[in-house]
């Protein structure tokens, strides 16, 4: 594990979604605390919340046991749920991780 010191503000974070890599878009989810965040691709239920961290925003069984399981990083300074900031194609197994709450980073946490 590396930890990185912060670059950006903590308030304004990009997940991406650990399916399909791509940016989430801001989402207001009734059962989550703040702001939570959307995979933007059709079908995908890949959510993001600073509180509960990736979760997949369906009740259906079904859905839920086809899917993977959402990956769980979490900050070694504050404990809080952390973000996929950043993939590399080139390098599958690279990760970069952010904390919302203090933007310490992470790299690795490879999803398996």
């Amino acid at each position: 594990m590396i930890l990185m010191p912060a670059i950006a503000p903590a308030n304004r974070i990009h997940p991406l979604c650990y399916e399909h890599h791509s940016e989430m878009t801001p989402r207001k989810f009734p059962a989550s605390e703040g702001m939570s965040y959307a995979c933007q691709e059709l079908d995908c239920f890949v959510s993001y919340s600073g509180s509960d961290g990736y979760f997949l925003n369906t009740q259906d069984p079904f859905v839920i046991k086809g899917c993977p399981i959402p990956p769980h990083q979490y900050c070694a300074h504050d404990r809080y749920p952390m973000y996929l900031l950043e993939v590399q194609l080139e390098h599958p197994n690279f990760r970069l991780w952010r904390c919302p709450h203090c933007n310490m980073s992470r790299l690795g946490g490879q999803l398996t």
